[in-house]
């Protein structure tokens, strides 16, 4: 955008500095040629006076010793030339010039001639016409005028680069706020609810940069209100569904009571997932985290309760490395939750295997019985569960630029492939 200012900023001052220079370029050229022609004129005139008024006190024609004389008298000045009557040229000029021919007329004017220009004054003396012809060659004509250009086109450059730095500098105000409010847009898009601007450049940008920090701050005030409600509302439920566990555990019919200890013990598990998506949402931004370690770390804890079932618990994540744009705690999570579910609701003795690869993709699968791949829509879970766990884990990911995918696992049960976003520093 900087670029496409200066450009247009550029082409409209060469616009103005051509339409500029070109007729001052043309007058300075004109002003040049007529002082040239008044100096020539002035001298043509100044002969024929002299020429004149030697006439009129001589007792014959004006003859060539007598022209001569009075050329003397100025100094002989070079380019002046006296056509006499019977065709003599003392002076400059040559013979049969034919416009001294029409000098003779008894006009004066200027001529262009193919070396610049000529003055020609008649003068009348006793009834005989002479003509004083005074040249103007090419090089006097255009005296000035290559210095004058000169001096033009280095004010026409000065001016067009005084133009280019204002250019530039105008577009840094305007394109570095809006380049800045852009790259925090994009920052609070993908979750960061700490981005703010600083308001600069043009009165409206500012005020631009101003409503989205307010509009930064009122989200993020709305967003804790929501965390903390639903945190509240999660843990106030603890105690009722616990009370109702001991009610569930005291009923004397066997079968009613596993199904209901079944429905309560996915209650708990919603309770628990929607407390820890509260907690994920911290005020900080979508941050950082090496996502072997987390899987490391989570792996070796849940590989305990895998040995007390005697399951079959793989681990395979890269030494170091692994990079992400998560936060410890919410890759954390999403380790939590699918093995959490993988637990929760397949046999005992269902393997499990679990694997981050170097470009920061987690997968688990398992050898269960699977499930359908709508489970990770909320509340879409075909079985006695609520499919809160993977909506969670859905949006963890999304968060962090990457995706959730649920597909078939070789070994015969579920995999999901949490796909997270690469981290940026």
């Amino acid at each position: 955008m900087r670029r496409r200012l200066a450009a247009v900023t550029l082409a409209t001052t060469l616009l103005i500095v051509i339409s500029f220079l070109v007729p001052l370029g043309i007058l300075v050229r004109r002003q040049a040629e007529d002082r040239a022609l008044s100096r020539a004129e002035s001298d043509a005139r100044s002969v024929a006076t002299a020429i004149a008024v030697a006439a009129s006190f001589a007792a014959a024609p004006m003859d060539t010793a007598a022209v001569e004389a009075v050329l003397g008298a100025f100094g002989s000045p070079e380019g002046i030339g006296v056509f006499l009557a019977d065709g003599a040229v003392v002076g400059a000029g040559e013979f049969g010039d034919p416009d001294v021919e029409v000098a003779r007329q008894g006009t004066a004017f200027t001529a262009r001639t193919p070396t610049g220009a000529a003055v020609l004054v008649p003068v009348i003396t006793g009834g005989n016409i002479l003509v004083v012809r005074a040249d103007v060659p090419l090089d006097r004509l255009n005296q000035g005028v290559r210095t004058a250009w000169l001096v033009l086109s280095l004010l026409g450059g000065l001016l067009v680069l005084v133009a280019i730095a204002a250019a530039d500098r105008l577009g840094r105000s305007i394109v570095d706020p809006v380049a800045s409010l852009r790259r925090a847009t994009a920052d609070l898009g993908s979750g960061d609810l700490s981005a703010r601007v600083r308001p600069s450049g043009p009165p409206e940008i500012v005020q631009v940069g101003r409503a989205f920090n307010d509009l930064a701050e009122r989200l993020h005030g709305l967003l804790q209100a929501e965390r903390e409600a639903a945190a509240d509302i999660s843990h106030g439920l603890r105690t009722p569904v616990a009370a109702l566990r001991l009610q569930v555990e005291g009923l004397s019919d066997p079968t009613i009571r596993e199904t209901l200890l079944e429905d309560v013990t996915a209650l708990e598990f919603a309770i628990g997932a929607v407390i820890r998506e509260a907690r994920s949402r911290g005020d900080e931004g979508p941050g950082h985290c090496s996502l072997a370690a987390v899987a490391r770390d989570r792996a070796a804890f849940w590989s305990v309760l895998a040995g007390d079932q005697g399951r079959s618990f793989g681990v395979s994540v890269p030494d170091a490395g692994c990079e992400v744009r998560a936060a410890a705690k919410d890759a954390a999570t999403v380790v939590d939750t699918l093995l959490e579910n993988v637990f929760a609701h397949t046999a005992p003795t269902v393997p499990i295997r679990v694997a981050v690869s170097v470009a920061g993709v987690l997968t688990v699968e398992d050898g269960g019985p699977g499930f359908d791949p709508s489970a990770i829509d909320r509340g879409a879970s075909g079985g006695r569960s609520t499919g809160l766990g993977l909506d969670i884990v859905r949006r963890i990911a999304e968060r962090s630029g990457g995706s959730l995918r649920v597909t078939g696992s070789e070994m015969g049960g579920a995999r999901v492939v949490v796909e997270f976003g690469p981290a940026t520093r």
